[in-house]
C-alpha cells in the first residue's frame, strides 16, 4: 500500500509558461502548527528546486527541437513496465512527468513495520552508508531491504536518481518488488539494441527514479551514464562483478556514482582477489583489487565495516524445520545396459581426452536413457508428486539438463492433465517465464514447476511450493543451497522437504564419497574457477582421476 500524503495539505501551484515551454512551480505549505512545516521545510525545498531543475533541462530538449509534455498531473501513478524498446521514439514515450519524479518527498516517511527486524536493521544500514555489501543468507529479503533503504533517501532528498544493475531475467521480480513495496517511485527497465542504445540512455537517464538495466549494458557504459553517473548504483547478484579482468566489471569502474551497493547471498569467504573486487567497487577510496595481496585475516579485518551477513538460524527462529534427504536409487533395466556399455566403449578405446565427455555421458545416463527413456529418478519422483498433489501441496525440481525435464513434463501432463506442470527453461523469453511463475503461484492447479537450474536457481521467490527436487547436483555445495533456497526463504510457513537423488554403483555414488572427502579442496577449486563448469570438471578429474570415478 502506498503511504498516504502529508499530514496537513501541501498546495501545489503552477504557472504554465507555454511560450517559453518552461514550468513555474510554487510550493505553499498549509500547517496547523509551525513546528510541523519546520519538520518538512527542507524536503519541500529540494522538491521545489528538483522541480525546476528538470524544467531547465527539459527546456533545453524544446529548444533542441524536440516536444515534450511538461505537466506536474495531480500526483498520479503510472506502473512501470519492462522495456522492450526498438526505436528513440519508444523510449521517449517511457519519460515521466515532473510531479511524479517530486512525490516521494512529499509523502511521509516509509513505515517500516511490516518488515522483520532484521530487514529493518540492514535498510538503515543501506541508507546509512556510502558503499556497502550486503550479504544476507539467501532467502532473507535482500531485495526488499534494499528498496527500502532507496525510498528513505528519496523521501529524505539525499537521492534523486538510482540504478539497478542485475540478469535481465530479474527484471520482472525487481518491478514486481517495487511495485509493492514502493509503488510512488518510477521505475523503467531499460536494455535498448546497439543501433538506439547512446540516444536511448540519454533520452530516459534523469527522468525517472529507478532505471533498471543488465550487467551486459556495462560492458561500454553509456557516455550520460559516465559523464553523469546516477546518484545509486545497486549491483544484485554481485559475484558477476568479482573478475576485475572482465568487462562488465572494468565499465563498472568506470562509473562513480555517490553510492554503490552490492548484493550477493554467496558466502565471502572465498577467493581474496573477487573480494577485493567488490570492495573496491563500493568504496573505492579505502580498496582497491591490488589488495588481494594482503593476509586474509588484515583484509576481513578491514571488510568487516562495509559487509552486513546475517545466516537465517540466527535472525529467523520461525522458519520452518528442513527435512533434506538423499536417496540412493538403483539404474532402471535400460540405464543399466548403456551405462556399463558406455563404460566399457571407454575402456576399449582408452582414448586421451575424452574423459570429460565420459563423466558428462554418465550423469546423463543417470537422469535418463534417451532412447528407452527410462528413468528411475523420474520414476521416483512421480511417486512422490502423487504424494504431494493429495496433501495440495506444490513442489519445484530443479535439473542442470533439460531433457529430464522435457520428459518429466509429458508424464506428469498425462497422469494429471495439462495444468500440473509448468516449465522454466533458459529458451523461454522473459514473459514467458514471468507468465509461467506467475500460473505456477497462483493457480490451484499448478503441482510441480520443472525448472533449470541455472535459470530458476537465483532471483525467484517460491515460497508457493514446500517440496524441492534435485534431480542433479552442481558440485558447488552454495550452487545448491542457491536453488533449495527458492523455497526456503522469508514467507515460507510449512516444513521445507528437499530431494536428493544418486544411481548406486555409478560416478554418482563415487563423486559423492570423493568429494565429500575432498571438500575444502573443491570449494576452493569451484570459488575460483567461477562459472566455468568444463574447467570445474577438469579440476575434478585431475584430482582425483578417471580411474577412482570408474571403481567398481
Amino acid at each position: 500500500m502506498p503511504d498516504p500524503p502529508l499530514d496537513f495539505p501541501v498546495s501545489v501551484e503552477t504557472e504554465d509558461t507555454t511560450e517559453s515551454g518552461g514550468l513555474v512551480l510554487r510550493f505553499r505549505p498549509v500547517s496547523r502548527r509551525e513546528g510541523e512545516f519546520c519538520e518538512i521545510s527542507h524536503r519541500l525545498a529540494s522538491a521545489g528546486a528538483w522541480a525546476l531543475e528538470l524544467d531547465a533541462q527539459y527546456q533545453e530538449l524544446l529548444r533542441a527541437g524536440r516536444s515534450p509534455r511538461v505537466t506536474v498531473p495531480g500526483l498520479r501513478r503510472r506502473l512501470a513496465r519492462e522495456a522492450k524498446r526498438q526505436t528513440f521514439a519508444e523510449y521517449w514515450e517511457l519519460q515521466y512527468s515532473v510531479g511524479e519524479l517530486i512525490k516521494p518527498l512529499l509523502l511521509n516517511p516509509p513505515d517500516l513495520a511490516d518488515l522483520y527486524p532484521f530487514q529493518r536493521q540492514g535498510a538503515d544500514w543501506l541508507a546509512g552508508r556510502r558503499g556497502g555489501i550486503l550479504a544476507d543468507d539467501m532467502g532473507l529479503g535482500k531485495t526488499v531491504q534494499v528498496i527500502t533503504a532507496m525510498r528513505l533517501l528519496f523521501n529524505r532528498a539525499d537521492l534523486r536518481t538510482a540504478l539497478v544493475i542485475c540478469p535481465r531475467s530479474l527484471f520482472a521480480t525487481w518491478a514486481r518488488e517495487f511495485r509493492r513495496w514502493a509503488p510512488e517511485l518510477c521505475v523503467i527497465a531499460l536494455s535498448p539494441p546497439a543501433h538506439i542504445r547512446e540516444t536511448a540512455w540519454r533520452t530516459v537517464a534523469g527522468s525517472c527514479h529507478v532505471l533498471l538495466t543488465n550487467y551486459e549494458q556495462l560492458r561500454d557504459p553509456a557516455e550520460v551514464l559516465k559523464r553523469t553517473p546516477p546518484d545509486l548504483i545497486v549491483a544484485d547478484e554481485a559475484h558477476r562483478l568479482r573478475n576485475r579482468g572482465a568487462r562488465i566489471t572494468s565499465g563498472s569502474f568506470q562509473l562513480e556514482p555517490v553510492r554503490f551497493w552490492a548484493i550477493t547471498g554467496t558466502p565471502l569467504e572465498r577467493d581474496l582477489e573477487d573480494l577485493a573486487t567488490l570492495l573496491s567497487l563500493v568504496a573505492p577510496k579505502s580498496f582497491a583489487p591490488t589488495d588481494a595481496k594482503l593476509h586474509p585475516s588484515s583484509l576481513r579485518s578491514r571488510a568487516r565495516p562495509y559487509v552486513l551477513r546475517r545466516r537465517k538460524q540466527e535472525v529467523l527462529e520461525e522458519l520452518p524445520p528442513v527435512i533434506d534427504t538423499t536417496e540412493a536409487l538403483e539404474l532402471s533395466e535400460a540405464q543399466e545396459r548403456a551405462y556399463r556399455s558406455a563404460v566399457r566403449e571407454y575402456r576399449l578405446k582408452r582414448q586421451g581426452g575424452d574423459e570429460l565427455a565420459l563423466l558428462t555421458r554418465l550423469q546423463g545416463l543417470c537422469d535418463m536413457e534417451p532412447q528407452s527413456r527410462e528413468s528411475c529418478k523420474l520414476e521416483r519422483i512421480l511417486d512422490l508428486l502423487e504424494y504431494i498433489r493429495q496433501q495440495r501441496e506444490k513442489a519445484v525440481v530443479f535439473s542442470y539438463r533439460l531433457e529430464p525435464l522435457h520428459e518429466l513434463q509429458v508424464r506428469a501432463t498425462k497422469r494429471w492433465g495439462e495444468e500440473a506442470a509448468v516449465l522454466l527453461v533458459g529458451s523461454m523469453h522473459n514473459e514467458q517465464r514471468d507468465k509461467a511463475v506467475d500460473y505456477f503461484r497462483s493457480d490451484a492447479h499448478a503441482l510441480v514447476l520443472l525448472a533449470s537450474t541455472r535459470v530458476g536457481g537465483e532471483g525467484l521467490t517460491l515460497v508457493e511450493a514446500n517440496h524441492v527436487f534435485l534431480l542433479n547436483q552442481w558440485w558447488n555445495p552454495s550452487a545448491n543451497d542457491q536453488a533449495r533456497d527458492r523455497v526456503l526463504r522469508v514467507g515460507q510457513r510449512r516444513k521445507v522437504h528437499v530431494h536428493r537423488f544418486y544411481c548406486r554403483g555409478t560416478v554418482e555414488e563415487n563423486l559423492q564419497d570423493i568429494l565429500d572427502s575432498k571438500r575444502e579442496i573443491f570449494n576452493e577449486a569451484v570459488e575460483r574457477l567461477g562459472q566455468d563448469e568444463n574447467s570445474v570438471w577438469k579440476h575434478v578429474l585431475h584430482e582425483m582421476g578417471i580411474s577412482r570415478l570408474l571403481a567398481d
